[in-house]
């Protein structure tokens, strides 16, 4: 086990990795609460897949990802984590996004228990033609839901109307008919490449101690036969620069308009280092529409807006998505011009730069005081960055305006779609 630091942030890190191949932090904080998380690199974007050395991909259908987060809960004996956490003074849940699906606690007491309730969750599937029937049911009510939500309606086409081959053009919960044909082999095709221990890392923060830990680990380990193997490959696919469609108009039962507007743009190569990349270009979005930029007093005084204004960056393989959505009252090409406006100016002030790099530098620290945080930021860092980045603070301090105008200059904002959820009435009219 080897102990590291996060530089000018107070905050220890034991890292090991066992035989299996599981990737394990722990970071002692003196916080009574302790939370755990493991997290597989198995999300909703991925859809075709080998090991390494074999020759065929294998396809299987949106949403399989979401399913078996769902399914990992049914266990054969008829225990519910879920309730053994909670017997336990504890809370757990779990998540799928496009990238990762993660299960994780937060307690105070029983320790050891939750950690083991946990990890045979992860490790002991248990699927039927019956239970992956009856799931079929409660996940096809949720994806309804979503069909009734106006920003699920308007971010899910946006999705198919940005990207022409990659697989992030699915939703995480799948269409209608994908979640039908998920079938148990799929559940477990998918279970035995993405759930291996070597695909998986588990972050643990709080009031623990690290040798106390690995002890259980090893220990718990000793009992599952997890043999080496080839990683897994993600089919490439060639990403254009367009996008599939420029503008969309959906008309329903809705007496305001939903809009979303998505910038498809391909990362900048001035910084070669894929943090500070990524940490550089949000500057774009902080500095035009965060919460010291102008816009926000235009947004506040414009009556044609009825919600606040959301925006935010998504890295997809080659290209970051930009988006932003409203709900309007009726002037939705108003709004669309405004964002395109401002977001294409490329006049910037260096004072507010410095402002929102203090900013930053501040959330950051805060984040460690939380048990939570540090284990998502651990997990997330590892999976976008291979490994944590333990030089991070000292990188947030070396951000400089110039550098950061080198980093944006040139960027194409110019690939676009908009989709607009109208009321249907004005269609018939």
């Amino acid at each position: 086990m080897k102990k590291k630091s996060y530089k000018g942030l107070d905050l220890d890190v034991y890292e090991e990795v066992l035989d299996n191949g599981l990737r394990v932090y722990i970071s002692p904080i003196p916080r009574h609460t302790i939370h755990a998380r493991i997290t597989t690199f198995f999300g909703g974007s991925t859809l075709e897949f080998k090991m390494d050395g074999d020759d065929d991909f294998t396809k299987v259908p949106g949403g399989v990802a979401h399913f078996l987060e769902h399914k990992m809960f049914e266990k054969k004996d008829g225990k519910d984590p879920l309730a053994i956490y909670e017997n336990n003074g504890a809370s757990g849940n779990a998540f799928t996004n496009e990238y990762v699906t993660a299960y994780h606690f937060t307690g105070v007491g029983h320790f050891f228990e939750n950690l083991e309730t946990l990890l045979r969750c992860v490790h002991e599937p248990y699927f039927t033609d019956e239970n992956v029937l009856k799931e079929k049911g409660i996940i096809s009510q949720e994806k309804k839901q979503d069909l009734d939500n106006p920003f699920s309606i308007v971010y899910d086409r946006c999705l198919v109307n940005t990207f022409h081959n990659l697989d992030f053009k699915n939703t995480v919960l799948g269409s209608l008919e994908d979640i039908n044909s998920i079938t148990k082999e799929d559940l477990y095709n998918c279970y035995n490449t993405f759930y291996h221990p070597s695909n998986m890392v588990l972050t643990i923060s709080g009031d623990v101690d690290a040798d106390e830990v690995m002890n259980f680990l090893h220990k718990f380990y000793n009992n599952y036969d997890f043999e080496k193997r080839p990683k897994v490959v993600i089919k490439h696919k060639d990403e254009p620069e367009t996008v599939v469609k420029e503008k969309d108009v959906i008309y329903m039962n809705n007496l305001s308009k939903e809009v979303l507007i998505c910038y498809k743009v391909k990362k900048p190569t001035y910084i070669k280092d894929e943090y500070l990349n990524r940490i550089y270009f949000s500057f774009l979005l902080d500095l035009k529409f965060g919460a010291i930029a102008p816009i926000v007093d235009v947004f506040a005084n414009d009556v044609n807006l009825i919600s606040p204004v959301s925006s935010y960056i998504e890295p997809v393989d080659d290209y970051y998505m930009v988006i932003f959505n409203a709900t309007v009252k009726d002037d939705a090409d108003k709004f669309i011009d405004l964002i395109d406006k401002t977001i294409k100016d490329m006049n910037f002030d260096e004072d507010n730069f410095n402002l929102i790099k203090k900013a930053i530098l501040n959330s950051i620290i805060l984040s460690t005081e939380n048990a939570t945080g540090i284990c998502s930021m651990i997990a997330n860092q590892v999976y976008f960055y291979e490994e944590p980045i333990y030089d991070m603070h000292d990188k947030l301090k070396s951000l400089n305006f110039e550098t950061f105008k080198k980093a944006i200059n040139g960027i194409c904002l110019n690939n676009r779609s908009v989709v607009i959820l109208d009321n249907k009435t004005k269609k018939q009219g």
